[in-house]
Protein backbone atom coordinates (compact mmCIF):
# COMPACT_ATOMS: atom_id res chain seq x y z
CA UNK A 1 0.00 0.00 0.00
CA UNK A 2 1.40 3.39 -1.02
CA UNK A 3 1.23 6.15 1.57
CA UNK A 4 -0.36 9.39 0.42
CA UNK A 5 1.97 12.34 1.04
CA UNK A 6 -0.54 14.53 2.87
CA UNK A 7 1.99 17.31 3.38
CA UNK A 8 2.57 17.65 -0.35
CA UNK A 9 -1.16 17.48 -1.03
CA UNK A 10 -1.70 20.31 1.48
CA UNK A 11 1.00 22.42 -0.15
CA UNK A 12 -0.52 21.86 -3.58
CA UNK A 13 -3.92 22.88 -2.20
CA UNK A 14 -2.42 26.07 -0.72
CA UNK A 15 -0.88 26.91 -4.09
CA UNK A 16 -4.19 26.39 -5.84
CA UNK A 17 -6.05 28.49 -3.27
CA UNK A 18 -3.48 31.29 -3.52
CA UNK A 19 -4.41 32.07 -7.12
CA UNK A 20 -8.09 32.86 -6.47
CA UNK A 21 -7.09 34.68 -3.28
CA UNK A 22 -4.72 36.84 -5.32
CA UNK A 23 -7.56 37.58 -7.72
CA UNK A 24 -9.78 38.49 -4.76
CA UNK A 25 -7.08 40.78 -3.37
CA UNK A 26 -6.77 42.39 -6.78
CA UNK A 27 -10.54 42.93 -7.02
CA UNK A 28 -10.72 44.30 -3.46
CA UNK A 29 -7.86 46.65 -4.19
CA UNK A 30 -9.60 47.96 -7.28
CA UNK A 31 -13.02 48.29 -5.63
CA UNK A 32 -12.00 49.99 -2.37
CA UNK A 33 -11.47 53.74 -2.90
CA UNK A 34 -9.00 54.09 -0.02
CA UNK A 35 -6.90 51.09 -1.07
CA UNK A 36 -7.17 52.02 -4.73
CA UNK A 37 -6.08 55.65 -4.28
CA UNK A 38 -3.61 55.36 -1.40
CA UNK A 39 -1.96 51.99 -2.05
CA UNK A 40 -2.64 50.46 -5.46
CA UNK A 41 -2.32 53.51 -7.66
CA UNK A 42 0.98 54.72 -6.09
CA UNK A 43 2.37 51.18 -6.42
CA UNK A 44 1.34 51.12 -10.09
CA UNK A 45 2.91 54.55 -10.71
CA UNK A 46 6.08 53.52 -8.87
CA UNK A 47 6.30 50.27 -10.79
CA UNK A 48 5.87 52.13 -14.08
CA UNK A 49 8.55 54.69 -13.11
CA UNK A 50 10.96 51.91 -12.11
CA UNK A 51 10.21 49.90 -15.26
CA UNK A 52 10.71 52.87 -17.60
CA UNK A 53 13.95 53.91 -15.86
CA UNK A 54 15.39 50.39 -16.11
CA UNK A 55 14.39 50.05 -19.77
CA UNK A 56 15.88 53.41 -20.74
CA UNK A 57 19.15 52.62 -18.95
CA UNK A 58 19.32 49.23 -20.66
CA UNK A 59 18.84 50.93 -24.04
CA UNK A 60 21.57 53.42 -23.26
CA UNK A 61 19.37 56.50 -22.92
CA UNK A 62 19.55 58.66 -19.84
CA UNK A 63 17.74 61.63 -18.35
CA UNK A 64 14.40 60.73 -19.90
CA UNK A 65 11.31 61.97 -18.14
CA UNK A 66 8.80 59.37 -16.94
CA UNK A 67 5.23 60.48 -17.47
CA UNK A 68 2.55 59.39 -15.04
CA UNK A 69 0.09 56.78 -16.15
CA UNK A 70 -3.60 57.50 -16.29
CA UNK A 71 -5.53 56.38 -13.22
CA UNK A 72 -7.05 53.25 -14.73
CA UNK A 73 -3.73 51.88 -16.03
CA UNK A 74 -1.90 52.72 -12.80
CA UNK A 75 -4.56 50.90 -10.77
CA UNK A 76 -4.36 47.91 -13.09
CA UNK A 77 -0.53 47.77 -12.84
CA UNK A 78 -0.62 48.17 -9.07
CA UNK A 79 -3.32 45.54 -8.57
CA UNK A 80 -1.51 43.12 -10.87
CA UNK A 81 1.77 43.70 -9.02
CA UNK A 82 0.11 43.15 -5.63
CA UNK A 83 -1.55 39.91 -6.78
CA UNK A 84 1.72 38.62 -8.27
CA UNK A 85 3.61 39.52 -5.09
CA UNK A 86 1.02 37.59 -3.08
CA UNK A 87 1.41 34.50 -5.27
CA UNK A 88 5.21 34.70 -5.13
CA UNK A 89 5.09 35.23 -1.37
CA UNK A 90 2.97 32.12 -0.89
CA UNK A 91 5.33 30.19 -3.16
CA UNK A 92 8.36 31.45 -1.23
CA UNK A 93 6.85 30.51 2.12
CA UNK A 94 6.07 27.04 0.78
CA UNK A 95 9.59 26.72 -0.59
CA UNK A 96 11.11 27.75 2.75
CA UNK A 97 8.82 25.33 4.58
CA UNK A 98 9.85 22.46 2.29
CA UNK A 99 13.53 23.37 2.70
CA UNK A 100 13.19 23.50 6.48
CA UNK A 101 11.30 20.20 6.56
CA UNK A 102 13.87 18.57 4.30
CA UNK A 103 16.73 19.80 6.51
CA UNK A 104 15.01 18.54 9.64
CA UNK A 105 14.45 15.17 8.02
CA UNK A 106 18.11 14.99 6.96
CA UNK A 107 19.32 15.97 10.44
CA UNK A 108 17.10 13.31 11.98
CA UNK A 109 18.50 10.69 9.59
CA UNK A 110 22.08 11.76 10.35
CA UNK A 111 21.40 11.65 14.10
CA UNK A 112 20.01 8.15 13.74
CA UNK A 113 23.08 7.04 11.76
CA UNK A 114 25.37 8.60 14.37
CA UNK A 115 23.46 6.81 17.13
CA UNK A 116 23.79 3.49 15.30
CA UNK A 117 27.51 4.11 14.75
CA UNK A 118 27.99 4.86 18.46
CA UNK A 119 26.05 1.72 19.36
CA UNK A 120 28.27 -0.37 17.07
CA UNK A 121 31.40 1.24 18.49
CA UNK A 122 30.30 0.38 22.04
CA UNK A 123 29.53 -3.18 20.95
CA UNK A 124 33.00 -3.50 19.38
CA UNK A 125 34.60 -2.14 22.55
CA UNK A 126 32.59 -4.59 24.63
CA UNK A 127 33.63 -7.49 22.38
CA UNK A 128 37.27 -6.41 22.53
CA UNK A 129 37.08 -6.25 26.32
CA UNK A 130 35.46 -9.67 26.42
CA UNK A 131 38.15 -11.03 24.10
CA UNK A 132 40.85 -9.56 26.33
CA UNK A 133 39.25 -11.12 29.41
CA UNK A 134 38.92 -14.47 27.63
CA UNK A 135 42.54 -14.42 26.46
CA UNK A 136 43.64 -13.58 30.02
CA UNK A 137 41.66 -16.54 31.36
CA UNK A 138 43.16 -18.80 28.70
CA UNK A 139 46.65 -17.64 29.67
CA UNK A 140 45.95 -18.35 33.34
CA UNK A 141 44.58 -21.80 32.56
CA UNK A 142 47.50 -22.49 30.26
CA UNK A 143 49.92 -21.55 33.04
CA UNK A 144 48.03 -23.83 35.50
CA UNK A 145 48.17 -26.74 33.04
CA UNK A 146 51.92 -26.31 32.62
CA UNK A 147 52.36 -26.41 36.37
CA UNK A 148 50.40 -29.62 36.72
Amino acid sequence: MVAIPLGKMFILAVKQVAKPMAKGIKNAAVNSPFVRNKIVMPIGQGFNWFDVKIQTKLMGASGSKVYKLNEKVAIEYGAELISELFIYSVGSVILLYEYSRSNAKEEKREAKQQEEANKMKKEIESLQESLFDTSFIIEEQSAEIRLV
